[in-house]
């Protein structure tokens, strides 16, 4: 039997509805596996609201995946609330950051110079603010200090 070489079977219009059919539902589904995760603020954040945590607190985010401890002052060199000063120096604090179930990561973050920012399991964290500010008489008390974060997916 004798076949010509361009002899290709012939799809009917009705298998070429059927197969873009099934290709078009199936590249949802391939897309959503190449890239689940979301970028953005993280529930009950947005891009320009802050969350303030008290020294020796934690908050959780995102449905309890993270959760960040601020766990201490090392340093706070700012120039005092009721000073003029020709810099605005900085403070460092220690964070504690843990992704449900997964063992803890601490880390130091400044409010102006040096590192402010810290990616960790998919998530940014960023120092906005430390209050309150030192004055001329002296460091606030220890236990009054609240930083504030920027959290968001990234």
């Amino acid at each position: 039997m004798n076949r010509p070489d361009d002899v290709r079977p012939r799809m009917t219009p009705c298998h070429r509805r059927r197969t873009m059919g099934a290709l078009l539902l199936a590249l949802p589904l391939a897309a959503g596996c190449i890239n689940t995760f979301r970028t953005g603020p993280v529930p009950g954040t947005d891009e320009n609201q802050q969350v303030e945590i008290p020294l020796g607190q934690t908050r959780t985010f995102d449905e309890e995946r993270l959760a960040i401890g601020f766990g201490r002052v090392m340093e706070d060199s700012r120039c005092p609330a009721d000073a003029q000063c020709v810099t605005a120096g900085n403070a460092l604090v220690g964070l504690i950051l843990q992704e449900r179930g997964e063992a803890t990561r601490t880390v130091e973050l400044n409010t102006t110079t040096g590192r402010r920012r810290v990616a960790h399991e998919g998530y940014v964290v960023e120092v906005v603010d430390l209050q309150p500010r030192p004055t001329a008489a002296g460091p606030p008390d220890e236990e009054s200090y609240v930083v504030r974060l920027r959290v968001t997916r990234g």
